[in-house]
């Protein structure tokens, strides 16, 4: 039997992606399962009805949760997005769902009915654990689940990275609005393009040198020029970049700045242009 190469790169889970989203889909989750299902003989607590306890218990694992998945992302290990597998899936899972097991025992001093002395045992820790598992497994599990078919695209990634290897190795022919001006570059010698008045810089690195060259054009036609090449991307208004140049990234999902092989400059990505960016650096062209 074929083993699980936990280093396979994976799409992030969505909830750890978006934590704050994340938190509150898992308190609505779990408020509605807590109301229709009472885990752990769960009742009410010494001041509340049944329901406000439920709604405590959830509101306040989502919270913990969320708090979790945020320091979690701290960790330079759980940090890039672009270096997600499916080993740092599965252990930031594992991390957010036992420290949920944690919180879940301890609330339970401050919320149930019950002497605390009764509750004060491995035994009722190690359920409160097993519960927090069983219980929000759920939503974690639909989003990687959502993205499983990531691990059946062999296939299609291996066409893709012919296509790739194909477009990176065909000459690019620019075109001018001066009819004696005209620009060609291998794909993968564009580092990107920088829209200056009525220019295009075209910023390339070819035998081991940085070059500047402008061509008389507008960058929407430029970008009507490369559209066949999908790692290049209109990444700002002013910007085309070769993602495949792409060393690290600053930023969130309101934009982001871009490190670039062979070049100190910082390339900008607009906040309607991160979600094309995050789609390629979560599953690139093998």
């Amino acid at each position: 039997m074929k083993q699980l190469n936990l280093k396979i790169k994976y799409p992030q889970n969505y909830i750890i992606r978006r934590p704050v989203t994340g938190t509150f889909i898992l308190f609505l989750f779990s408020i509605g399962f807590t109301l229709l299902y009472h885990p752990m003989n769960t009742h009410k607590s010494i001041y509340f009805s049944f329901e406000f306890t439920m709604l405590l218990y959830s509101l306040s694992n989502a919270v913990v949760a969320g708090l979790s998945i945020f320091i979690l992302k701290k960790i330079p290990f759980f940090s890039k997005i672009e270096n997600w597998t499916i080993g740092k899936e599965i252990a930031s899972i594992y991390i957010v769902l036992q420290i949920l097991g944690i919180a879940i025992y301890f609330l339970g001093f401050a919320i149930e009915q019950q002497s605390n002395e009764g509750r004060w045992n491995l035994f009722t820790f190690l359920d409160s654990c097993k519960h927090s598992f069983l219980i929000y497994i759920f939503p974690f599990a639909f989003f990687s689940i959502v993205n499983y078919k990531f691990l059946f695209l062999n296939f299609e990634s291996t066409i893709n990275k012919f296509q790739e290897e194909k477009h990176q190795k065909h000459t690019i022919n620019i075109r001018s609005q001066l009819k004696k001006e005209s620009l060609s570059f291998q794909a993968n010698e564009l580092l990107y393009a920088v829209s200056d008045g009525n220019y295009v810089v075209f910023h390339l690195y070819k035998n081991n040198e940085l070059k500047k060259i402008p061509v008389r054009n507008s960058i929407s036609d430029i970008e009507t020029q490369l559209k066949d090449i999908p790692s290049f991307l209109r990444c700002h208004r002013g910007f085309i970049v070769n993602l495949s140049m792409v060393e690290s990234k600053k930023g969130n999902s309101s934009g982001y700045l871009l490190r670039i092989k062979h070049c100190k400059n910082v390339i900008p990505v607009s906040r309607n242009k991160t979600k094309r960016f995050n789609q390629f650096m979560e599953t690139p062209p093998q």
